[in-house]
């Protein structure tokens, strides 16, 4: 069986079907171990997996991130699910989104046109907005509708902030949906994103959650990594990070739109004193960190072959390399590009 196909995935099986037959195998080293090309004339690389925190899963290394870079640059339905595809067949299948990503939930849409021929060979995750239990729940049950699916392999709760946790933990919160389907089967595996470290190590200990998504990159702006990371692994819980290139903004040619880089609040010609990493380095760094998986926004054909083949020669850095990117990218340190400025 194909690490990432689980019986009952088709939409005529079961929802019992899909339960029964959920278990992958469970263990691997940073690096991972080899996904084997799926059949078809475009499957022909080869993307590291790794574990799914404990939950005795295995996702790839790098995933599709259909947020707005995906929703927002690519004009065509049918173009943007092509290119969904296209990710899958190269080893790419971890696909995230939200269920209000896009107008009227265009990102979901488009996924949802890609799963009417691979949905067998894709790990699925969305987010709910939804603070309660009712909304939750229907939010789900549009996912599912919109992405031809009778399943999820991942749903968070968005964008938590310390205000909203109890919200969601409550008797008629939002967590208990999540529970729900997860007891029906209906979903594997639950958890939450948020952008405040804070947030992160009180909603694992508050929520036992199995996966949460996170913004990790090497400007370290907020700063996962001392404490929220090596919480996660302590409990089992899988780190997907996101954000990992800032939306594309962390690369020169983006950051030297006139003004654009003042305009987020960096020292006037800051970019003239580092040497911004790579997309490579950036994606490596992220990749060097225990996450289980790094998703990256896709745009174009030409961002899903670099991402690939980025990926595809991954060794782990040392600790010089790793600082040495951190260092480099200091221009963007004070932006506030993804997390509010204070």
């Amino acid at each position: 069986m194909d690490k990432l196909t689980d019986p009952g995935a088709d939409r005529g099986v079961s929802r019992r079907g899909f339960l029964v037959g959920a278990a992958v195998a469970a263990t691997g080293a940073l690096t991972g171990e080899r996904l084997p090309a799926s059949g078809g004339a475009s499957a022909a690389v080869d993307i590291s997996t790794r574990p799914f925190g404990a939950t005795g899963a295995r996702i790839p290394v790098a995933g599709v991130g259909a947020g707005s870079r995906f929703y927002g640059s690519i004009p065509d339905d049918d173009e943007a699910a092509a290119l969904v595809r296209r990710a899958i067949d190269l080893g790419m299948g971890f696909v995230e989104t939200s269920a209000n990503y896009g107008p009227d939930g265009l990102s979901e849409k488009r996924i949802g046109l890609a799963m009417t021929t691979h949905r067998t060979r894709v790990f699925l995750e969305t987010k709910v907005d939804e603070r309660g239990y009712d909304g939750a729940m229907r939010e789900m049950e549009r996912s599912l509708e919109r992405m031809n699916t009778d399943h999820l392999d991942l749903v968070l709760h968005h964008n938590l902030r310390a205000d909203a946790l109890a919200q969601i933990a409550a008797p008629g919160g939002a967590e208990r949906a999540l529970r729900r389907m997860v007891d029906e089967g209906v979903v594997r595996f639950r958890g939450f994103s948020t952008h405040f470290p804070e947030v992160a190590l009180e909603g694992m200990r508050r929520l036992d959650p199995h996966g949460i998504q996170l913004p990790i990159n090497a400007v370290r702006v907020p700063d996962f990594e001392p404490e929220v990371l090596p919480d996660a692994r302590e409990r089992g819980v899988a780190v997907i990070a996101m954000k990992t290139c800032g939306h594309g903004y962390f690369f020169r040619a983006n950051a030297t739109v006139p003004d654009r880089i003042e305009e987020y609040g960096a020292p006037p010609g800051a970019l003239d004193r580092w040497d911004i990493p790579t997309w490579r380095e950036y994606i490596h760094y992220a990749l060097s960190l225990p996450i289980a998986t790094a998703t990256i926004g896709i745009d174009s054909a030409y961002t899903l072959e670099g991402v690939v083949a980025a990926v595809r020669d991954f060794e782990p850095l040392d600790a010089e390399a790793m600082a040495s990117i951190s260092d480099r990218c200091r221009a963007f340190e004070t932006t506030g590009y993804w997390v509010p400025r204070g």
